[in-house]
């Protein structure tokens, strides 16, 4: 399956998802990511009205501004941290769900059944911290690499104004969408007991997949967040509150959608059945 055939799985998938998660009444889900996210948020917001609260007046002492400084630009990083850095933070804490729900799919479909583990589990969450921040790592990397790149190519070479801009921001969505999908993917890789460097090999063999995947996830969560952030200083505290509950529904939703959506398409693509770390179902004579 090329390219053109993984994305359109990808995108397959998730209709599919839908589809599961309303047959097999998987909403219950849903409730821990919209509980995080409200933390996560509330935590972001309380640092931005803590670092309000030490603002030095000019009739402030040399020594009191200075402290000032430090706890505001403190109180400033963590909130420019938790809201720039949402959709990394809210994957890390959901990741225990976010794998039981991917076991529940497998199960469901395939039968398997995987033997709970709190070392195995302690593991995985490590795993996917690791994963995270390395993807990350080379996200930033390429992304920037190829911004300085193409700067340094339309300085030299006359083009319009906010050309490399323009070409640079596309580039960095395409990086996203296949880094995204990938932290996904590697739920099950991980269960198939890949190394991280095997879930690359296999991640690149299917970048569509990949890229479908996190494109969908994208397109809900990342600039979910990033509008209502914008229009907070926009609407009411009545109306933004309204919103964030609307807000986070939407980005609670879409993990959860996005897992089932990546373990559905791993299995067209490896057919889990043959997992063989997985606990197998026993047959029953009385099952008809």
């Amino acid at each position: 399956m090329g390219f053109i055939g993984d994305f359109k799985l990808g995108v397959n998938s998730y209709i599919n998802a839908v589809r599961f998660i309303k047959k097999h009444k998987l909403w219950v889900y849903f409730l821990f990511p919209i509980i995080i996210f409200f933390v996560i948020y509330y935590t972001g917001f309380t640092f931005q009205e803590l670092k309000r609260d030490y603002t030095a007046g000019d009739d402030t002492g040399m020594i009191k501004k200075v402290w000032y400084f430090f706890v505001s630009g403190f109180f400033l990083l963590m909130s420019y941290v938790i809201f720039n850095f949402m959709r990394y933070i809210l994957i890390i804490l959901i990741s225990p769900v976010l794998s039981i729900v991917s076991e529940k799919v497998e199960k469901i479909i395939t039968g398997n059944k995987y033997k709970f583990n709190l070392k195995q589990l302690i593991k995985d969450i490590k795993r996917t911290i690791n994963l995270v921040i390395r993807n990350i790592c080379f996200e930033f990397g390429i992304v920037y690499g190829v911004a300085i790149i193409l700067y340094i190519i339309f300085w030299i070479v006359p083009s319009p104004a906010g050309t490399a801009k323009f070409i640079s921001g596309q580039f960095a969505m395409l990086v996203a969408f296949y880094y995204y999908g990938f932290g996904f993917i590697d739920f099950m890789n991980e269960r198939r007991r890949l190394t991280i460097k095997e879930s690359v090999k296999f991640v690149k063999k299917h970048k569509g997949f990949a890229i479908a995947l996190g494109l969908v996830f994208t397109v809900f969560f990342h600039y979910t967040n990033k509008y209502f952030i914008e229009i907070k200083e926009d609407v009411s505290s009545t109306t933004f509150m309204f919103i964030i509950i609307i807000s986070s529904i939407i980005m609670a939703v879409i993990p959860i959608v996005t897992m089932v959506a990546a373990t559905l398409g791993v299995h067209e693509l490896v057919d889990l059945n043959k997992n063989a770390f997985a606990i197998k179902k026993e047959e029953n004579p009385n099952e008809n």
